[in-house]
């Protein structure tokens, strides 16, 4: 879910893009040092060795003073498809048996389902693939509730009878549960007044380009130019700052992350009669509830962590780092 915080970080993300369009490791557009912090400055950034004093420059992403503000939204609250997980794992019918494939070199992803094709009401066995998995421990784990069956591999047969299967991957439902506009303070320090006006003009030049920016939980967040001031108090330290304020107007978001359906079935009711037709609920082969949980959160994660800002982190002070 978007907070303040996490908002702050993308704007803090962004403006390290801008400042290293060629990745934290390659040259800076002042081609000075520049930190980006999400965060005031420390004491070490002014009285250690490597300091504003010695060359290197700061930018700062901080909350400002100004109140935030709700805004309005729909009204109601609905619920709302959002992204897809889709499965790697795969499934063919095979001499009336059930043969799992992954591509070699692939994370596991997906709900694997195996039932008896005969008539009337089937059993489902599913199993959550987890990242580790490969086909043949699938396969092992989804023929282990069958009674008589053989695996070969990743081919799972029961004599005499014939198995389909199907795979899911997971999708995301969300809602809106809060609206709210939040003031930003994007600060440019440096020992170096020249530095002041170019860092700050190509900064401010590429923001403004902007309407939205990318937030970390997969939404968007609109920004607007608020005003820029000069603070020039710490001149007789040598210190020179000048403040961008933004606002950011991001939506709370509540998520829900569910695996696609996997199989169905009914009755047919007449006069003194009922007939079943299709598969009963699915039941987990080998795994408990909580490890289905697991993998599917897995599988959450790693699509999450590919998203937005890849190859950016944050220190425990903030600092925006590289991960590549």
């Amino acid at each position: 879910m978007a907070d303040a915080s996490s908002v702050g970080q993308a704007l803090a993300y962004v403006c390290a893009g801008i400042i290293y369009p060629n990745g934290l490791n390659a040259a800076s557009l002042t081609g000075r040092q520049t930190v980006v912090r999400r965060g005031w400055l420390l004491p070490s950034d002014l009285f250690t060795a490597q300091n504003i004093r010695n060359g290197i420059d700061f930018v700062t992403v901080t909350l400002s003073s100004h109140d935030s503000r709700v805004c309005t939204e729909p009204l109601g609250r609905p619920w709302r498809t959002g992204e897809q997980i889709g499965a790697t794992v795969s499934v063919g019918v095979e001499g009336g048996g059930v043969r799992v494939v992954l591509p070699s070199g692939v994370a596991a992803t997906g709900v694997i389902g195996v039932w008896n094709s005969a008539v009337g009401i089937s059993s489902c066995v599913a199993y959550a693939a987890r990242q580790d998995d490969n086909a043949s421990k699938i396969a092992a784990g989804l023929a282990d509730v069958f009674p008589g069956a053989v695996v070969d591999g990743s081919l799972i047969r029961v004599p005499g009878i014939q198995l389909n299967g199907r795979v899911v991957g997971y999708g995301q439902s969300y809602r809106i549960t809060r609206r709210q506009g939040q003031r930003y303070r994007v600060s440019i320090w440096t020992a170096d007044a020249t530095v002041r006006e170019a860092l700050g003009g190509q900064l401010d030049a590429a923001l403004a380009e902007l309407s939205w920016l990318a937030t970390p939980d997969g939404g968007q967040a609109q920004i607007m130019f608020c005003g820029v001031e000069d603070v020039d108090t710490m001149q007789n330290q040598a210190l020179y700052r000048r403040d961008y304020l933004y606002e950011l107007i991001f939506d709370a978001i509540q998520t829900q992350w569910s695996p696609g359906m996997l199989s169905g079935g009914g009755e047919i009711q007449g006069a003194g009669w009922v007939s079943g037709f299709g598969t009963s609920e699915a039941s987990i082969a080998q795994q408990s509830a909580t490890e289905a949980l697991e993998a599917m959160a897995a599988a959450v994660s790693a699509r999450q962590g590919a998203q937005a800002y890849p190859g950016l982190s944050v220190d425990r002070f903030g600092t925006v780092i590289s991960t590549v």
